[in-house]
């Protein structure tokens, strides 16, 4: 299994991120770092652990679409063997192209923020981008044609239940084998709600190959040693 450490920059600084209402969010508290600054936070949690994927969630941009084009590119130039996943709220083919331009940054399709999902997705490929698929208290956001239609679906899928995360509430197991089932082909990525290495080893016994994490990291509730499964 391959833990993804996910990082929330919210007004140029790393927040923590809890059940989904982002207006709440505070700034990170962590044991990995004394840090709130992007590129710091970043620096000291891949000096603890070498991670080939840190998932970036730029809430400036998924909620205002306040793009932060300076920071992506400084990521890319500072961390050139890190691959960044990175939700900045795509909504249409041009906020896909502004992206692609990035070349260690793999663009994060929310189906919170996607408008016209269906020809998006139609054209970039099932190799072209990251689908994330947004739930929050059991709704789906989004259009309902992506949820309907695995033909759709990129290879990779997240599966992200916001109102889990930073919850301490524990995946939604029978959710994600759900969606497993349903896009019997395509990878589905676990995020939110994950507690401790029991959570890492429950998904991976179920077939779950990668998982994004963040409160559990920062809290100290998945050690070093435990990122191996």
């Amino acid at each position: 299994m391959e833990i993804i450490p996910v990082i929330d920059i919210m007004g140029g600084k790393v927040v923590q991120a809890g059940g989904g209402d982002r207006n709440t969010y505070s700034l990170l508290k962590s044991v990995l770092t004394d840090s709130i600054e992007p590129v710091r936070v970043i620096t000291d949690l891949l000096n603890w652990y070498p991670f080939n994927i840190v998932y970036i969630a730029d809430l400036d941009a998924i909620e205002r679409q306040a793009d932060n084009f300076a920071l992506y590119q400084t990521l890319v130039q500072l961390f050139p063997n890190v691959t960044f996943w990175l939700d900045a709220g795509i909504k249409s083919q041009m906020c896909w192209q502004k992206l692609c331009v990035y070349s260690t940054i793999t663009p994060i399709i929310g189906s919170e923020t996607l408008i016209g999902g269906k020809c998006l997705l139609s054209s970039i490929g099932r190799d072209g981008g990251v689908l994330s698929l947004d739930f929050k208290n059991g709704e789906f956001l989004g259009e309902i044609e992506i949820l309907q239609k695995p033909d759709l679906w990129t290879q990779r899928v997240i599966v992200m239940e916001l109102d889990r995360v930073g919850e301490q509430a524990g995946p939604n197991i029978n959710h994600l084998l759900e969606l497993k089932q349903k896009g019997c082909n395509n990878q589905i990525i676990a995020a939110g709600g994950i507690r401790n290495k029991g959570d890492l080893v429950e998904l991976a016994d179920q077939g779950i190959k990668q998982v994004l994490v963040a409160s559990a990291l920062h809290n100290g509730s998945i050690v070093k040693s435990e990122l191996v499964l």
